[in-house]
């Protein structure tokens, strides 16, 4: 395995961005800190959890996927070679399930044509990012297990380096790196995942209310409250690394002229199941709450889970950003706690 100081991170990502669109964790005029286009003035390495999932580089909030002109058809995809630095080990984890959605029973062409050129880079959690943090319960983290191309643990003055593939390799033998001998890396690497672990609490109520959601049982009291509760803001939606509703409508800038778009979507929004003779199967928000919680924690494919406990990654983004504090986290508590 190889080490980097931390002081010599930013001339690397320098170096790559010549080559590579790059994007790391970077300060905005506003003063967040954001997965953004890579400049050395704006990067930063004093990050926690993001507030956006890294979904939009793959699957953009508003991208048009074809145009049409005269009776042509266009594909519109992107090729372009990318490097992205600073992902946390849930979050590639999201990127694993929405991936292995989008492409189990279709090659969405438009996804792939970003997916597959993208170099990940995971930088290890060494403890809790906050108090919703539950990877441990998710099987998510606080270290990845797979899909990484470099993951990078935290040593202090130095982040200890671990290729995960063979362009995660490529990568580093451009650069004059020190090496450290196997053994002891794995050392530091499972002494850095007991740390990180005991900092991240179980979320002993999100495996309680798969149990109990398992069995069927009417929680319909739970639903009815948190569905009036919940002002379908969207939110949850849009900052979860693993959902990937989306919409698709076309544009026309002339008769003869237009473009098709794909835009997100949300399970949440009265129209979503709305079909075209006006029936709803999901007419109130305590339905469309039931069915998102549902499809995260009870009804998902084994396939697209990447061997994680659920549909959920235990990033904790819903309970952070719902305005009206209806995240997984409360949802999964009200039913451990009902009946």
């Amino acid at each position: 395995m190889k080490t980097v100081a931390k002081k010599d991170l930013e001339r690397i990502l320098s170096g790559w961005a010549e080559k590579y669109e790059v994007f790391a964790p970077v300060w905005t005029e506003a003063g967040e800190c954001l997965l953004g286009c890579f400049t050395p003035q704006a990067f930063t390495l004093d990050y926690k959890k993001l507030p956006l999932s890294p979904k939009g580089l793959f699957l953009p909030p508003t991208e048009i996927i074809f145009q049409f002109e005269r009776g042509d058809y266009r594909d519109v995809l992107s090729r372009k070679d990318r490097i992205i630095f600073g992902l946390r080990p849930c979050d590639m984890m999201g990127l694993l399930q929405a991936s292995s959605f989008m492409t189990r029973d279709h090659q969405d062409i438009y996804y792939q044509s970003r997916l597959n050129p993208a170099i990940t880079i995971v930088v290890a959690c060494p403890q809790a990012q906050n108090d919703t943090c539950f990877c441990t319960t998710t099987l998510s983290g606080p270290v990845a297990r797979k899909g990484f191309d470099l993951q990078f643990y935290d040593q202090g003055e130095t982040f200890l380096v671990e290729a995960g593939s063979s362009r995660g390799r490529d990568l580093l033998s451009g650069l004059s790196l020190a090496d450290m001998d196997e053994t002891s890396a794995r050392q530091r690497i499972s002494e850095f995942e007991r740390h990180a672990v005991k900092s991240i609490p179980e979320a002993e109520s999100v495996v309680e209310a798969m149990h109990k959601m398992g069995e069927q049982n009417d929680f319909s009291g739970v639903w009815e409250d948190l569905g009036a509760r919940c002002i379908a803001c969207g939110g949850c939606s849009f900052v979860c690394p693993t959902c990937t509703c989306f919409n698709v409508y076309d544009q026309a800038f002339s008769p003869e002229r237009g473009v098709r778009v794909r835009a997100w979507d949300a399970c949440l929004y009265g129209g979503f199941t709305r079909e075209a003779s006006g029936h709803n199967p999901r007419q109130t928000q305590a339905q469309r709450l039931r069915r998102r919680h549902e499809h995260k924690l009870r009804d998902y494919s084994k396939v697209d889970i990447q061997d994680g406990l659920c549909g959920c990654v235990g990033c904790g983004r819903c309970s952070d950003f719902c305005p009206v504090h209806i995240g997984t986290l409360e949802v999964a508590r009200a039913i451990s706690g009902a009946g």
